[in-house]
């Protein structure tokens, strides 16, 4: 019976390339990630370490939670430095010429990048989204029980939360829903709402205003409750009709509900797995609040585009390494100093264009077409 082999076998040359890839590659993530880390959190916390509001073995714990975030962010440059390094120190030793006089183009030189590139990605995906939000929320708490800081105490005030509904299921836009709850909280104190108003409409206008001292969740975090307050009924000319007291009121507010046992949570962005993250969306989509849903769009995207780019600096950075002119001379540190500056400066400018609702979503993906697309134009052009 003939042997089946799952994995496919490496050619003689992806052996080859990848053997002196990986060494290189390694000692890159490390340098890269101390960098990165270093600029990152390192001089705020040595600033703590001074003041003696943290100790030293406490400032090192909390670096090594912070290490997988900030090798998420080494990798992709890592790569890129190295593809750019290795290329080129294979161009100044003529041996991609030697290869290319035996027949390999250069597109052959491709495979054991993405090969390598697309495992990389699909690990730092995973990394990213089971151990980094978990090292994250870690080191958050950690640093806050240093700093005698509560989570549960921080932005307490004006709380506000709105519920719209579509009319006729349309897609949700400011021409097709209307306000059905409106909810306000002066504070909030032990999970209580306290000086509470709720403004209750449907699609003829405003049908009841809720006032009392305070609200809780209720039956399981189900119902909110309300205690001590007035019901006032409006009439359809919009003149106040009977108004009720009551100590008790329960009422069902099941997306309101929701969304604040997600914000007494107080995760921030860099702290949740795409499962929270798209709880998150469900719910925003739900109260209709469209600063919300944008900015967890936002989120899920960049979740997405990470092992994108490791490919696409793969092949920038293999494209920019291969030099067919060994006379010339260039850096590579350089040349990823500036194409990532240059990457993150674009990058910075259409996100803010995402986040202001001028470009669509799918617009993140822009800075990484780029790059791929200036990848084959000069791997076109030295191979021609």
């Amino acid at each position: 019976m003939k042997k089946v082999d799952i994995v496919p076998q490496l050619s003689l040359l992806e052996r080859y390339l990848i053997s002196e890839i990986i060494p290189i590659l390694l000692f890159n993530i490390i340098i890269v990630t101390v960098v990165t880390e270093s600029i990152g959190i390192s001089f705020e916390q040595f600033n703590f370490l001074l003041n003696k509001q943290i100790s030293f073995d406490d400032l090192i714990y909390l670096h090594i939670l912070k290490l997988p975030e900030f090798i998420i962010i080494a990798v992709p440059i890592s790569i890129l430095m190295t593809t750019i390094l290795v290329y080129n120190k294979l161009s100044n030793t003529s041996e991609i010429i030697a290869l290319q006089s035996c027949g390999v183009s250069l597109y052959k030189l491709l495979y054991p990048v993405i090969k390598l590139s697309v495992i990389i990605g699909l690990i730092l995906f995973f990394v990213n989204d089971f151990i980094v939000p978990a090292t994250n929320y870690k080191a958050a708490i950690t640093l806050e029980l240093l700093m005698n800081i509560t989570r549960e105490n921080l932005k307490n005030d004006d709380i506000l939360y709105q519920e719209l509904v579509t009319i006729n299921e349309q897609k949700i836009s400011n021409k097709n829903k209307y306000l059905r709850y409106l909810f306000y909280a002066e504070k909030m104190f032990n999970r209580k709402m306290i000086n509470v108003t709720l403004l209750i409409a449907d699609s003829q206008g405003l049908k009841a205003i809720i006032n009392s001292q305070f609200a809780a969740l209720y039956d399981k975090n189900k119902y909110f409750c309300f205690y001590d307050g007035l019901k006032s009924v409006i009439n359809r000319d919009g003149s106040y009709g009977e108004a009720i007291k009551f100590e008790q009121l329960i009422i069902d507010l099941p997306n309101i509900s929701r969304q604040f046992q997600l914000d007494i949570e107080k995760l921030d962005d860099r702290e949740m797995n795409i499962f929270q993250v798209h709880q998150r969306l469900l719910v925003a989509q739900k109260l209709g609040d469209m600063s919300k849903i944008i900015k967890l769009r936002f989120n899920l995207f960049k979740r997405f585009n990470i092992p994108i780019s490791c490919i696409v600096f793969a092949l920038l950075g293999t494209s920019i390494g291969i030099n067919l002119r060994p006379r010339i001379k260039y850096s590579s540190f350089s040349f990823t100093l500036v194409i990532v500056g240059s990457t993150k400066i674009f990058e910075a400018f259409i996100n803010a264009l995402i986040i202001s609702e001028n470009i669509p979503m799918f617009s993140i993906l822009l800075p990484n077409i780029l790059a791929t697309a200036m990848s084959f134009y000069l791997l076109l052009k030295k191979n021609s």
